[in-house]
């Protein structure tokens, strides 16, 4: 008998583990993200490593990997050559971060202001300056 640690998973016991749907199992199977060890009848096994390997896949997804970056990142050898891909990857987080940090500030400051409308709200408009990659005055005069 071998030992409980080393017990493949039916898949079924890996839906129930985990909330991932068995269908979308399949797909990372297909894009070679995961792995059976075989079969019970029709019913896919997996090794007793597929939970955490799940987990990772779910971590990277909510990080904004695309399946096949994560595909680069689970294979073996992915940081032989160094970690590029998570320091973009850090790189585009932190912007993200950074973005929402903002947003939730202006929120929080659009509760509590004392003007009707964040619109009529002269730190919103500072705020507003930053947001566009141009510089966003107006021209006043010419008219095309």
């Amino acid at each position: 008998m071998k030992p409980p640690h080393t017990k493949a998973l039916d898949i079924g016991e890996v839906v129930r583990r985990t909330g991932i749907a068995a269908t979308k199992l399949h797909v990372w199977e297909s894009r070679g993200l995961i792995e059976s060890v075989g079969r019970c009848g029709l019913r896919r096994q997996y090794g007793p490593d597929i939970i955490n390997r799940i987990a990772v896949i779910v971590v990277c997804q909510r990080s904004g990997f695309s399946l096949a970056d994560i595909a680069k990142v689970l294979k073996p050898d992915a940081f032989d050559g160094g970690k590029g891909l998570l320091e973009a990857k850090l790189a585009e987080l932190q912007q993200r971060r950074d973005y929402l940090d903002r947003a939730i500030d202006g929120i929080q400051h659009a509760l509590t202001c004392q003007h009707r409308s964040p619109l009529d709200c002269p730190e919103f408009h500072e705020e507003l300056a930053g947001v566009l990659p141009v510089a966003r005055t107006i021209g006043h005069g010419d008219c095309a």
